[in-house]
């Protein structure tokens, strides 16, 4: 007669793949390998009950592009078409947004007409702030903020900067809530973390036409090895972290031969005569501080008189900008690095940020990086409902390659179908440069609303 164990390890098999798999991660783990626990928490082999294995508590930390930020506005329609929700949504588990309510912070910009050029408008009205007060949210990711403000900086009681007012918005509610986006997330006792942080930090150069204000990437090093060693230290979360993409290849940025070709078209001088005036030449990107000397350019051109040339705030030159792209390089490697040593996954955004500078095909449309292309949004750095799908899947592919997960991918090309930003109906028909309104708003972000955002 066989045993009691025998007769029951026959009926359940399972058991027995259990107990071989468990001696082997305590193995692993023995000689210092990552052992089952990235793969546990995913997918729920570590006896959660949960429908939704893994994400029973995910929580988002991060900044503009992880709060759903669209058209340079945080408002309830837009928030939920964010890489993280579509994320959620995929993976069906629960996340909690801080929604804002119509206008939204700051008021949504808003496409009046394609021109050219294009022109954009401010909608009118102020928020009455969060949807619903009571509210908790676990998209924790607060526009405008640096690596520094995530680990550090805490909603106040009575917030009297814009900076203050969108940290509240996000952070302080329910009523009372004092954490940063770190302490936050801790307190939560989250079993999965999404952390994509430190894009302002990169975004600096673009606004100042300087290199020298990114942060430091010393700095940048400490701050991304006490973010991630903390969440790692302090919850037992698998950390799922993203990386920064190339801010030199966004749509807030105008190339200079846009700019060159357009004030020539105006003032009839010759696209030389117009370079030299200016002081640009093919290959810099100009900012909005830049557009502004050129729209300055331009009247005293017609006034017949000498222009003024753009100042060095007001671009990148091709120098200045392999210099960012070599400090993101240093970010990177330094994500990388932390991302390991704390057993994490690692998306590498930056590398499909590349892969689009050539162009997207999506329901027959050649969707490109450039403003109105289909993939960035009005503000010129946060991407359309079809840019934020296109992100998710990033995040869903890894997983389903690192974490062994198997989450269905969101439907693109349904999105984009529904997308108001994307294909003929917005296709500029030539190169056009963002408009100085929407520049500027985007600027007052990159800032962390320290000088006014609405």
């Amino acid at each position: 007669m066989e045993s009691q164990a025998t007769s029951l390890q026959r009926e359940n098999p399972i058991r027995r793949i259990r107990a071989v798999v468990t001696v082997l991660c305590v193995v692993a783990e023995s000689v210092g390998l990552a052992g089952c626990g990235i793969y546990d928490s995913l997918t729920g082999t570590g006896g959660t009950t949960s429908s939704t294995p893994g994400f029973t508590t995910t929580v988002v930390i991060g900044d503009s592009l992880s709060a759903g930020f669209q058209n340079g506005s945080l408002l309830d329609s837009q928030q939920p078409n964010g890489w993280a929700s579509l994320v959620a949504k995929q993976a069906n588990f629960s996340l909690a947004l801080p929604l804002i309510a119509s206008p939204g912070v700051p008021a949504v910009l808003q496409l009046v007409s394609l021109g050219p050029p294009p022109v954009i408008q401010q909608a009118g009205g102020i928020s009455i702030g969060r949807d619903d007060p009571l509210t908790r949210p676990y998209d924790l990711a607060v526009p405008g903020h640096l690596l520094n403000d995530v680990i550090n900086t805490a909603p106040v009681l009575i917030p009297t900067s814009d900076e203050e007012v969108i940290t509240n918005l996000v952070l302080g509610f329910p009523l009372g809530d004092t954490k940063s986006q770190m302490n936050e997330a801790i307190a939560l006792n989250p079993t999965v973390i999404f952390v994509w942080a430190g894009n302002d930090d990169a975004l600096q150069a673009d606004e100042s036409g300087s290199p020298s204000s990114m942060t430091a990437v010393a700095t940048f090093t400490q701050e991304i090895t006490q973010l991630l060693g903390t969440l790692h230290s302090q919850t037992k979360a698998t950390l799922i972290v993203g990386n920064i993409p190339d801010v030199t290849a966004i749509p807030y940025l105008t190339p200079a031969a846009t700019v060159i070709a357009t004030v020539a078209t105006e003032t009839g001088l010759s696209q030389t005569q117009v370079a030299a005036d200016l002081g640009i030449a093919d290959g810099d990107l100009v900012n909005a501080t830049g557009e502004s000397e050129v729209e300055t350019a331009i009247s005293q051109i017609k006034q017949g008189k000498t222009p003024t040339p753009l100042t060095a705030s007001g671009f990148l030159t091709t120098s200045a900008i392999a210099q960012v792209q070599s400090t993101i390089a240093a970010y990177n490697s330094a994500i990388s690095q932390e991302v390991t040593a704390v057993g994490g996954i690692l998306v590498d955004i930056h590398s499909y940020f590349q892969t689009l500078q050539s162009g997207i095909t999506i329901n027959n449309y050649k969707a490109t990086t450039g403003f109105l292309g289909g993939l960035f949004s009005l503000d010129g750095v946060h991407p359309t409902n079809t840019g934020y799908a296109l992100i998710a899947n990033q995040y869903i592919d890894t997983l389903n390659s690192s974490a062994k997960t198997n989450i269905a991918e969101v439907n693109v090309s349904a999105v984009a179908t529904a997308d108001p930003l994307f294909g003929l109906n917005v296709t500029p028909g030539e190169a056009v440069g963002i408009p100085l309104i929407a520049a500027r708003r985007t600027d007052a972000l990159i800032k962390g609303c320290k000088e006014g955002c609405r």
